[in-house]
């Protein structure tokens, strides 16, 4: 069974590298009800969201000093990333977390995220690896799992729903959070 999931990893990784050019950085996104967080650069996106601090109250206390800045995800579609990239900024904002864009202030952890959706049987598997980069360029912490989605396509990334997206980005956020907060320094 390790192996089998070892070798998911490792395609997973193999064919993220492919797919650059579906890629979304959830940093660079503001919803259009919100105020932004990050200077109006040319060549950002303009529809999607960094939820301003006071718009969502922590909820546990996370260690002072983390900033919080997302690399293009990989692997992903734009319309499976766009749900993901909208709650990592929204459940950041909850956890206390401060994400930065490329243009801020320096960050002090680095998430480079790569996904897959594999066909199995009658479901689809989406499977997500992040690595938490420190500003030295080393990886201070992995976070991976996988969601199903009872469906199968010819292209996978169709028929994964919003919600298994942001099921994903709960999950990258509440364990960054737990681990933040037992990493010393």
């Amino acid at each position: 069974m390790r192996t089998l999931a070892a070798a998911f990893l490792l395609a997973l990784l193999a064919l993220s590298a492919c797919k650059t050019s579906e890629a979304l950085d959830p940093s660079a996104i503001q919803a259009k009800d919100e105020p932004s967080l990050q200077a109006d650069v040319p060549g950002t996106t303009a529809d999607a969201l960094l939820p301003t601090p006071a718009a969502l109250p922590p909820s546990g206390p996370v260690r002072e000093g983390v900033r919080l800045q997302f690399s293009p995800v990989v692997g992903a579609t734009v319309d499976a990333a766009t749900p993901l990239a909208k709650r990592l900024s929204a459940r950041a904002a909850e956890r206390g977390l401060v994400i930065v864009g490329k243009s801020n202030d320096p960050a002090s952890h680095l998430m480079k995220g790569y996904f897959s959706a594999i066909a199995d049987g009658n479901q689809t598997i989406v499977i997500f690896v992040w690595d938490v980069i420190g500003p030295d360029g080393n990886r201070l912490h992995r976070i991976q799992g996988q969601e199903r989605v009872e469906a199968t396509a010819e292209n996978a990334w169709t028929i994964v729903p919003p919600q298994t997206m942001e099921t994903i980005a709960d999950r990258t956020i509440d364990e960054l959070s737990r681990w933040l907060q037992t990493h010393p320094g």
